[in-house]
């Protein structure tokens, strides 16, 4: 193709939207009502917000970067522990809303404090690392991925992915999550939140997209 044929779109047939200025006085109520919504969420409710869209983007990516299972924690109404909303391994049903993870120590409630994103393989070397959850499921968690979850423009919890072992198991460790798995992670993290605001918003303000 000639070059000199190349143009630039007009910039003024660009996308352009802008704020409709009849909702900017009720703008600050409804990011109050928003917040307080998802402060209401919790691990029990969870799942009345978590659709199948949320559940299959989540699932699709915990598999494609090779973890055994994946978990979304929240944290409680006060903070002071992250409780599993939802998990896909199959010890679930005892995970999600019963175990409570303090946030005071732990990789995990690390991730949610300091709003890094962690990932590390041999993550039983790790003297950071919580062991109890290990203990209570005789596991051993070789390699972790943990990310925090951000919606309704706050930090509400964290997702995290993990390849296991038995714990008393002499096999080789799993080949762990490669440099390119925690963006991928990351950017689920992303999508989630977005799609958590939509659902939060649609709701506050009489609509839902299903």
């Amino acid at each position: 193709m000639d070059q000199t044929s190349l143009t630039l779109p007009d910039v003024a047939n660009r996308f352009n939207l802008q704020p409709d200025q009849r909702f900017a006085p009720m703008r600050e109520r409804l990011h109050e009502r928003v917040r307080e919504a998802a402060a209401a969420l919790s691990a029990e409710t969870f799942a009345d917000f978590f659709d199948p869209l949320m559940q299959a983007t989540v699932r699709d990516e915990f598999d494609a970067v090779g973890a055994h299972e994946g978990t979304i924690w929240l944290a409680d109404a006060e903070e002071k522990y992250l409780v599993p909303a939802f998990n896909t391994g199959p010890n679930a049903a005892q995970l999600v809303n019963r175990f409570q993870q303090p946030l005071s120590h732990g990789l995990i409630s690390l991730v949610f404090r300091n709003g890094q994103s962690f990932c590390e393989n041999q993550v039983y070397r790790n003297a950071e690392q919580d062991k109890t959850l290990d203990t209570k499921l005789h596991l051993l968690t070789c390699a972790m991925i943990a990310v925090p979850l951000y919606f309704a423009q706050n930090v509400r919890g964290v997702i995290s992915c993990v390849q296991l072992k038995e714990a008393d198991s002499k096999s080789p460790d799993p080949p762990g999550f490669s440099p390119a798995s925690i963006h991928r992670i990351e950017r689920v993290a992303a999508v989630l939140g977005r799609l958590l605001d939509l659902s939060l918003v649609g709701t506050t303000v009489g609509w839902r997209v299903s």
